[in-house]
């Protein structure tokens, strides 16, 4: 055999060996996109609702390079939500949503993560919500299965909270939103 060159029997053995490419996105990974989820290159589809300024910040990183650094602008609540109307795709059936989270220590912030399901049309068949434990200066990470409503075609996603003064800092990473199982 020539240097460079397969034998035919080496290339056949090599050949059936591979499993068959997978081109679509598994059914268990996140219905967020990467950026939205991992904020790595950017904020993805997130933006300040009320009462924020929202970065993405390498500060903020509870995995990778970077998270998302929330700061409380005024008194009252605050929110930053999807802004990609009327969210990501999404399937009838059983789902785990999860984040993580940490905040001003001393203060009393819990962040709540809203996940609405909607049919093609955009309309809410559904929402649940998860709420942190109050958040300190340690990463926190809160989880819930869920279950989407027959009919479900999307999902969109707002993080909140209730309390909050200028200057507190919420961070959020890891944002996930996943199917469990193949619809």
């Amino acid at each position: 055999m020539k240097p460079g060159r397969w034998s035919k029997l080496l290339l056949a053995a090599v050949l059936t060996a591979c499993e068959p490419a997978i081109i679509d996105h598994s059914p268990t990974s996140n219905l967020l996109d990467a950026e939205t989820a991992s904020l790595e290159t950017g904020l993805g589809a997130w933006s300040a609702w009320f009462s924020v300024t929202v970065v993405r910040a390498p500060t903020a990183a509870r995995e990778g390079e970077a998270g998302m650094r929330v700061e409380v602008t005024e008194p009252y609540g605050w929110g930053v939500h999807l802004d990609n109307w009327p969210g990501f795709a999404a399937s009838p059936g059983a789902h785990r949503a999860s984040f993580w989270a940490r905040g001003t220590p001393g203060r009393s912030l819990v962040a709540e993560m809203r996940i609405s399901w909607r049919d093609s049309g955009g309309r809410e068949l559904q929402a649940e919500t998860l709420s942190s434990p109050v958040l300190s200066g340690e990463w926190v990470r809160t989880a819930r299965e869920l279950t989407a409503p027959a009919g479900t075609e999307r999902v969109s996603v707002e993080v909140t909270g209730a309390e909050g003064a200028p200057g507190d800092v919420i961070e959020l990473d890891v944002l996930v939103v996943q199917a469990l199982g193949a619809p």
